[in-house]
């Protein structure tokens, strides 16, 4: 999947699953930008991403050491975000868990958005590096920067 692919479908998935705990992310300003951020982050271990351009440094380190669609494309990745974001605002913000439920539901979208291209996602990395497909039949699956495929 593209970024802006990435950010369209991540808050629309984000902003519905996030209602169901009563948080709107359209209404907070700080809420829409840290799901837009949320997004594009399992992609920091790509160096010609956005996010990954941004902070290029450790965007290639990840990307030498680990590879695209590795460790930030886990569920390892996505409880350990989840749970420090979520001490983080507990701590210094508010105990509402708002910036945590965000986190998790913006990455569960990136992951769930890639699962659809023909590579897949290993979401059970380091344990397990055979990806995760939605659908089983490769015919059905997208192939990443098919632009008219993904529109």
């Amino acid at each position: 999947m593209t970024g802006p692919n990435h950010f369209v479908g991540g808050l629309v998935f984000t902003g519905i699953f996030t209602s169901f705990w009563s948080t709107n992310i359209f209404s907070n300003p700080w809420f829409l930008s840290f799901a837009m951020i949320c997004t594009q982050l399992p992609d920091i271990d790509h160096t010609k991403s956005l996010i990954g351009k941004t902070v290029y440094p450790l965007a290639h380190w990840l990307q030498r050491n680990f590879g695209h669609r590795t460790i930030t494309h886990s569920f390892l990745f996505l409880i350990i975000g989840t749970i420090g974001t979520t001490v983080l605002e507990v701590m210094f913000i508010h105990p509402q868990w708002d910036y945590g439920r965000i986190f998790f539901f913006a990455v569960l979208s990136h992951y769930i958005l890639d699962m659809v291209t023909i590579q897949g996602v290993p979401l059970f990395y380091p344990w397990a590096r055979n990806p995760c497909v939605i659908p089983g039949n490769p015919d059905f699956r997208l192939r990443t920067n098919d632009y008219k495929a993904e529109a």
